[in-house]
């Protein structure tokens, strides 16, 4: 007698419905650290667009009239007389806030019949799409400081070449610079370091760091940062946010022989009150969900849902002496 087989000797296509898994792969997201560390601060409702940032300069004794000479003793007052008055310097920063959003539509049977729930998961997927976004936009206008330094011998980006790593002394240099401009680190008494894999992974092959968590580090495997999928702190007073957001300049270094000219990465050393972002009070970013039926005229057949996200914001850098952009090259350019 013969046996029936799925789709042999009339059996219908029905019989050979692929099976679906119901759970969702997991889609893999960069993570937002430039969000992260920004001051954040809000513009209440009718308070306008922009945002204004104020400091008072420092006012530094030598001689008396306000000088910046580091290190510098005032000299004496001459009996009876007054010295000559200073001024009291205001600097100001300030930022317009820009919204920013997208959208999609979808169809009222894709919504009912579709094998997944489609809304529910694309709301996910926006929420994803709306934090890289914004952290985006706040990395681009960080990276743009002026305080830079240039790995190994370098002196621009375009001489940047082999060899030319992020590495503990790159980092030390980096926080030499912060620390004579007399800014505080950020987070636990530490200054932030927001850097990608590739650099990461020339760090972790770094033996003046991967020794003092081999030799100085606390034991076992609980509390030794070298058996962490990566460093989240480093020696001397790092801490450590990886993203694969950070800035990259393609093909900006110095030409290795025949080959292209590898990519530059830029590397931000952080401290306190660097940069700041803002969003207005009164419209916080969101997703929006407009279902099929909700439109009017717009969707005389209920026949249309619309689903996006919109997002008031602005990055601006508030202290260029607070932060300092390292570039160099990685192995994996190499």
């Amino acid at each position: 007698m013969a046996v029936e087989l799925i789709g042999v000797n009339g059996a219908t296509n029905e019989l050979q419905l692929t099976a679906f898994d119901k759970r969702l792969l997991t889609r893999f997201r960069a993570a937002t650290c430039f969000m992260r560390y920004g001051m954040q601060r809000g513009i209440p409702r009718n308070g306008g667009k922009s945002i204004q940032f104020r400091k008072f300069e420092s006012i530094y004794a030598a001689g008396n009239a306000g000088s910046a000479a580091a290190g510098s003793a005032p000299a004496a007052l001459t009996e009876g007389t007054y010295p000559a008055e200073i001024q009291a310097t205001v600097t100001t920063v300030s930022a317009t806030v820009s919204q920013y959003g997208q959208y999609l539509k979808y169809s009222d049977v894709l919504d009912a019949q579709g094998l997944d729930n489609y809304v529910a998961e694309q709301t996910d997927n926006f929420a994803e799409a709306m934090k890289d976004a914004l952290d985006l936009l706040t990395r681009d206008v960080v990276v743009a400081g002026t305080n830079v330094q240039y790995a190994g011998t370098a002196a621009s980006r375009g001489a940047v070449g082999s060899g030319m790593l992020l590495n503990l002394a790159e980092l030390r240099e980096a926080k030499r610079t912060l620390k004579n401009n007399n800014v505080p680190p950020v987070e636990d008494g530490k200054y932030i370091v927001i850097t990608n894999p590739n650099a990461m992974f020339d760090l972790e092959s770094d033996a003046n760091i991967t020794n003092i968590w081999q030799y100085a580090g606390d034991r076992g495997m609980n509390s030794n940062q070298l058996f962490d999928i990566s460093f989240k702190d480093l020696p001397l007073g790092f801490r450590v946010c990886e993203t694969t957001n950070t800035r990259v300049f393609p093909n900006s270094g110095l030409s290795l022989g025949a080959t292209a000219q590898p990519d530059v990465v830029a590397t931000m050393v952080i401290g306190k009150e660097a940069y700041g972002v803002v969003q207005f009070d009164a419209l916080p970013a969101r997703i929006i969900s407009h279902r099929p039926g909700t439109s009017g005229i717009a969707d005389p057949l209920d026949q249309v849902g619309t689903l996006g996200w919109k997002a008031s914001h602005a990055a601006v850098r508030l202290q260029e002496q607070a932060m300092v952009r390292i570039e160099h090259l990685t192995t994996a350019d190499q």
